[in-house]
């Protein structure tokens, strides 16, 4: 599915003006177009650790509750691990999307209902990630 696509079926479950002013929410990382959504990992917070798995899983996109780019940004460069990150996933063509106090406003909601929004016209598999308390 093509990003537009996912990020306009994201913002159909929650719309950003439901975020609160102070967030930052939304499409924060955009590779350049055409870019295809085929997987798309879903994280609490992007880490490294959470980078890494999406490289090696090949992950299109990153769905991270927490954003990534809260404050504002003067540069790009590898002098801090939020800066690594973000110019990693840049490098790999990954998109990044944050939902943060969007999801807090809605009632009810559960991470497995986005996925199923995204994905539905493809089956998908959801395996439990190493990262995450068993």
């Amino acid at each position: 599915m093509d990003l537009r696509e996912v990020v306009l079926k994201l913002e159909e479950f929650g719309s950003t003006s439901l975020a609160e002013k102070w967030d930052n929410v939304g499409l924060l990382v955009e590779p350049s177009k055409p870019h295809w959504v085929k997987k798309l990992m879903i994280t609490n917070d992007l880490t490294e650790a959470v980078l890494a798995e999406s490289i090696a899983e090949k992950a299109d996109m990153i769905l991270s509750y927490h954003p990534p780019i809260f404050a504002p940004l003067k540069r790009l460069t590898s002098s801090s691990v939020k800066e690594k990150i973000l110019v990693s996933a840049i490098e790999n063509r990954i998109a990044i999307y944050s939902p943060h106090t969007i999801y807090d406003s809605l009632e009810d909601f559960a991470a497995p209902v986005v996925v199923v929004i995204i994905c539905i016209d493809t089956y998908a598999f959801i395996k439990r990630s190493q990262f995450l308390n068993k």
